[in-house]
């Protein structure tokens, strides 16, 4: 039911994208529609449960055993923490908390009404702090009592609670009246709301988890092809005919997930040869790939300047503009001008596509929408000047 639209990025590529993505929905059928928040400030008891849940469901669909279904989670944790440690390095410390009003939550004024703080923020809606926070508190817990036992607590509560709109401390309290023994182990409301939801940066307990989750056998199978692609980079260039050839390298086959990581880790590397991005490329089908790999892909393009993948740029632009939209910064932030181009000549392109443009609603959504994009993005480095006809939108 929550499926209002189906976003053409999840579709190509894959499956696993668009399978965790409707999994993620399926989810919402019982956190966000049956069981919602009161206070909407804790949004994470929405998207922090679907996320969560959206594993446990998609290790169900594929039938994974249990070692391969355990292995799979920790892949994607990994690359939650590392999008998570990334927006928290990035973001206001007041948009890290999950419960800002704290002891105020769910507190209504006497006409009624509630405020959503921070719900004007307009860095708010590029946040993913609710989800990925939220998603790891639950996996901290689940870790406290067992996955099985947590997952059986889950239906009990729904039971519970079906119909009803609640705070986060119905949903812990609960859990913690169902397992006594989490209170021995220093565990209580208080110091959940302390580390987790009522304060900025990164849980000690999330610190101590991801180097767990580098040494699952997955990631360290793609450590090792990263090491492969670093060593293929420093091996070519100029030279013999050996050289220009380049090193004879067996690459392994990669799942969606390990190739994310594998751009990622290729994305900390200060430099990469031409000859390694052009086998990257082939030697992955990267333009087949799902968006999320794609966009790595990219990245690694605008970074290392490798003109020859800039149509991948300009199609990823077009086709994937909800995470393209972070692509443009990048763009622009390398301050150089054919990639500037780029990014001006595909603004221009669809804005100039958007039906009824004359409408004074859209000309202030979408100045609004590029008005963030470039603070948050560009750091008031650059203008941008989009026109249309005889208007023109300057920021």
């Amino acid at each position: 039911p929550h499926i209002v639209f189906l976003s053409q990025s999840v579709l190509t590529g894959e499956r696993n994208l668009c399978g965790a993505r409707l999994c993620h929905e399926i989810a919402h059928s019982w956190f966000g529609l049956a069981i919602g928040a009161r206070d909407w400030t804790e949004e994470w008891i929405s998207e922090g449960f679907a996320t969560y849940l959206e594993d446990v469901f998609w290790s169900h669909v594929q039938k994974f055993g249990c070692r391969e279904a355990e292995e799979q989670k920790q892949l994607k944790a990994l690359l939650r923490w590392r999008r998570l440690s990334d927006e928290l390095q990035n973001s206001e410390e007041q948009l890290q908390v999950l419960r800002p009003n704290k002891e105020n939550t769910g507190e209504v004024s006497e006409s009624g009404a509630s405020v959503v703080k921070h719900a004007l923020n307009p860095e708010k809606p590029f946040m993913q702090v609710h989800y990925l926070k939220g998603y790891f508190l639950l996996k901290f817990l689940a870790d406290q009592v067992g996955e099985e036992k947590f997952l059986h607590f889950f239906k009990v509560f729904v039971g519970k609670f079906h119909g009803q709109l609640i705070l986060s401390q119905d949903f812990l309290q609960m859990l913690l009246d169902t397992f006594p023994a989490m209170s021995s182990r220093g565990i209580d409301l208080e110091t959940i709301f302390t580390d987790w939801l009522d304060t900025p940066e990164m849980p000690e307990w999330l610190r101590d988890a991801c180097s767990e989750w580098l040494r699952t056998p997955a990631v360290q199978e793609v450590k090792g092809e990263v090491a492969k692609w670093i060593h293929f980079s420093g091996s070519g260039g100029k030279g013999s005919k050996r050289k220009r050839a380049g090193p004879k390298v067996n690459f392994k086959e990669l799942s969606p997930e390990q190739l994310v990581l594998l751009l990622e880790f290729l994305l900390e590397e200060p430099k990469l040869s031409l000859s390694t991005l052009r086998l990257l490329q082939t030697t992955y089908n990267l333009q087949t790939q799902d968006a999320e790999v794609k966009h790595r892909w990219c990245e690694l393009a605008v970074k290392h300047k490798h003109t020859a993948a800039y149509r991948d740029v300009e199609l990823f632009l077009i086709h994937d503009q909800a995470m393209g939209v972070y692509l443009y910064g990048e763009l622009m932030v390398q301050e150089d001008a054919r990639q500037q181009a780029l990014a001006r000549t595909q603004s221009r392109n669809q804005v100039s596509d958007l039906p009824g443009l004359q409408s004074h609603v859209q000309l202030r959504e979408l100045k609004q929408d590029l008005t963030v994009y470039c603070s948050l993005m560009l750091r008031e480095k650059n203008e941008w000047t989009i026109q249309r006809q005889n208007k023109t939108l300057h920021i």
